[in-house]
């Protein structure tokens, strides 16, 4: 009997080094991934950024509205995602016809249409839906942020695990709700 309490403590005390090491590495990997998108927004000297709770948005033309959008208001945007490389990496996702026909990915045409989202709904993750608090119509920008505010430890389709991500974001209307 002691001898399989003794055994069962040490595989709990091995299992939960293993689990913390896990978490350490996860923790590790995700601070890399916002050093680099750090370094990365810094590139962007003569553009406006702004970053908010890890979530970078790099402001590559200016909207024309005075209007920002906040929580509760609509957002149509059309958008190119790609996974962060220290830039735009693999493209796994738009919704503009051109890019996807020059990135010969073939996907249903019925996904070429304007995204609407109502900011704070929860219909996006978390890393883009901040990154869009704030935006005005005719604006194009990059929001950029780690897996932390991604998919997680979570392959989603294209989308390796712990994958930090760059969206190229153009904003065509902001609706105040």
């Amino acid at each position: 009997m002691k001898k399989l309490i003794l055994n069962t403590l040490l595989v709990f005390a091995v299992t939960s080094l293993v689990l913390s090491c896990a978490k350490d590495d996860r923790e590790i990997n995700l601070l890399q991934q916002e050093t680099s998108i750090e370094s990365y927004v810094k590139t962007f000297s003569d553009k406006r950024v702004e970053v908010y709770n890890k979530v970078w948005r790099v402001v590559l033309e200016e909207g024309a509205e005075s209007a920002e959008a906040q929580k509760g208001d609509s957002v149509f945007f059309d958008y190119a995602a790609y996974i962060f490389n220290s830039g735009k990496g693999f493209l796994f996702s738009t919704n503009k016809r051109s890019i996807a026909e020059s990135a010969e990915m073939t996907q249903d045409v019925s996904l070429f249409k304007k995204w609407r989202v109502r900011l704070g709904s929860g219909e996006l993750i978390a890393g883009l839906e901040e990154g869009l608090a704030g935006v005005k119509r005719g604006e194009r920008c990059y929001v950029i942020f780690s897996s932390r505010k991604g998919f997680g430890p979570v392959q989603i389709g294209l989308v390796p695990k712990l994958s930090p991500l760059i969206y190229e974001v153009w904003i065509t209307d902001v609706k105040k709700n």
